[in-house]
């Protein structure tokens, strides 16, 4: 991955035309800047005047890099807010500083230009004081030998051993960069780019547990490392997302490298550039998979193999990061496999009769049923469940239907025992396009049996492989039958008792067999029992006498099952009156 993120940090410096020290300087957003200018003579360095200009567009020849605010900055280079304080903490700061830094080189120098600057200190505060009355938000900063600081290598060469001192606390010399693989003359261990990367703990550390030996963890050179701050600011800047709730950044990964590319990589960056452009010109949620918002995966799905994709979920405790699930190197023909399963599904599962229009399937759908185990709950504790099953997704590793049955039966259940028919209707619906889609794209797998004809064949081919037995067609169309008599209750006698039942949709193999004679007795209480009803009763029995011996059903795959058929009477009632209106 890091290696993945250096390369793009590589790209982006070369595209933008900007050195390793360019990248690192910041943007003053200040209108001027004051220099302090000082010359060598003979006598040593003589300060001669003070001068300004406006802040150009090329704000890195003033090399400005904030730093604490109660510290120096990386520079000799600071906005003033007051004068004296200012010259005080940031200017004279600066060399203070370094000048106790063991490994600086340049040293006399640096310390000829402080005692100036101190036994001059009157003058220089006097002339900028002068100069600075009618100027706004005014940078000040030390000019030597009419040099900007980002011309001078005794700045410039400083301000990169401030950046790097905090890395270079733990690394060696003369080894080999793992990102590279070149000898380099300094290799660090101690990354701090990622704030998941820590050595806080001796286990952490290979090779006997001791922290001067970290490097040999993961060394990487000063190059690297400012190649891979450079990709994770890009990544940051244009790649970040969040997805219910989860932060995850999104990783190209180039797998040959730029020259053989050629304009692939000039259009995935200009992708990832314009992407909310992009994303509108793709209507927006409808090619959308993660969330229920456009997003860039659809783009990335129409482009070659030549790139692959890391997602990196991450979850911020206090100021440390947590990785929770890293998705390696997904291809665009995996993303390509999703989004027509997807569209599959939505024409088949989500289709909405009364506009003519499908509903839009993400993964948020799985999201209804993988948040929270109890709704008391505070925080969403399955997350981990949610995040394995995108990883299975993107990655086609098989899934359990007993593993997400629990959870969706579950979520189910409550809305069916709450008597929430909105809910209950849709949270059945977003199911079936889940284990719909989880089919099509090849990660849940069905165990068939024997199947008789039917005239019900079109309806259980929306289904897949899931209805792919006897016994699994008896219990829908039980459902279905059973949905209808609830219809007819209602009308009846505005109300639905037999609801009682269905035990709260925890029947087993005894109850479900048991129920179809309660069904028909109630029709026949009805004055209901009519002859299409008698034909749909007669293929349920006819399927359960054909069934296995033993069936091979969860209590939750026997409910699911059912609840689907009542989902889908309308369906059922299609087939048995040729459309004709059902209700008596």
């Amino acid at each position: 991955m890091i290696e993945s993120v250096a390369a793009l940090g590589r790209y982006v410096l070369e595209k933008s035309n900007k050195s390793v020290l360019e990248q690192m300087i910041e943007n003053p957003n200040y209108d001027y800047c004051m220099f302090i200018l000082l010359s060598e003579t003979e006598n040593g360095i003589e300060f001669t005047g003070v001068d300004y200009e406006e802040v150009s567009t090329d704000y890195s020849k003033y090399l400005f890099r904030s730093g604490s605010s109660r510290g120096a900055n990386f520079s000799p280079t600071a906005k003033i807010t007051t004068l004296s304080n200012t010259y005080d903490q940031k200017i004279l700061g600066w060399f203070r500083g370094v000048l106790k830094e063991k490994r600086i080189n340049n040293k006399e120098k640096l310390e000829q230009i402080y005692d100036r600057l101190v036994q001059d200190q009157a003058s220089i505060l006097a002339a900028v004081s002068e100069k600075i009355e009618s100027l706004d938000k005014c940078l000040i900063s030390v000019k030597l030998n009419h040099l900007y600081p980002v011309e001078n290598e005794l700045f410039t060469e400083t301000f990169l051993y401030l950046i790097n001192k905090k890395d270079l606390e733990l690394s060696a010399n003369n080894q080999i960069c793992s990102i590279c693989k070149e000898q380099k003359d300094t290799v660090i261990g101690k990354m701090s780019a990622f704030k998941f990367y820590t050595l806080d703990k001796p286990g952490f550390i290979t090779g006997g547990f001791q922290e001067e030996t970290a490097w040999r963890n993961y060394p990487v050179c000063l190059e690297c490392k400012s190649f891979v701050e450079a990709g994770k600011e890009y990544i940051e800047n244009h790649l970040k997302y969040q997805f219910y709730g989860l932060p995850y950044l999104l990783i190209p990964s180039f797998l040959i490298n730029k020259e053989n590319t050629g304009e692939d990589f000039e259009v995935i960056l200009e992708i990832f550039e314009n992407q909310q452009k992009m994303i509108q010109l793709s209507k927006e949620s409808g090619n959308s998979i993660m969330t229920d918002e456009g997003d860039l995966l659809y783009i990335l799905s129409e482009q070659k193999n030549t790139i692959s994709l890391k997602f990196l979920f991450m979850q911020k405790i206090q100021s440390a990061e947590r990785i929770l699930l890293v998705i390696d190197d997904v291809l665009p023909s995996r993303l390509q496999k999703l989004f027509k399963s997807k569209e599959e599904v939505e024409k088949v599962i989500l289709f909405k009769k009364e506009t003519n229009e499908p509903r839009h399937f993400h993964f948020g759908f799985f999201r209804t049923f993988f948040a929270k185990s109890d709704e008391g709950k505070k925080n969403f504790d399955l997350n981990k469940y949610f995040l394995t099953i995108v990883e299975s997704s993107f990655k086609a590793k098989q899934l359990e239907l007993n593993f997400l049955l629990k959870y969706i039966m579950k979520e189910i259940r409550k809305d069916f025992l709450k008597e929430n028919e909105q809910n209950f209707y849709w949270k059945i619906k977003q199911a079936m396009a889940c284990l719909s889609f989880l089919e099509k794209i090849n990660v849940l797998q069905f165990e068939g049996g024997q199947m008789i004809m039917s005239k019900f064949n079109n309806i259980f081919e929306v289904f897949g492989k899931q209805l792919n037995t006897n016994e699994k067609r008896a219990i829908f169309l039980l459902g279905s039958m059973t949905q209808i008599l609830l219809e007819v209750q209602q009308k009846k006698r505005n109300s639905k008792p037999f609801l009682k039942q269905l035990m709260g949709l925890k029947m087993d193999e005894q109850s479900i067999k048991g129920l179809l004679p309660k069904v028909i007795n109630k029709f026949i209480e009805y004055d209901a029992y009519t002859k299409p009803r008698q034909e749909l009763a007669e293929e349920i029995s006819s399927l359960f006498l054909q069934a296995n011996e033993k069936w091979k059903l969860s209590i939750d795959e026997i409910n699911f099952y059912f609840v689907c058929g009542m989902s889908l009477a309308s369906k059922v009632k299609e087939v048995l009156y040729e459309k004709e209106e059902v209700i008596q």
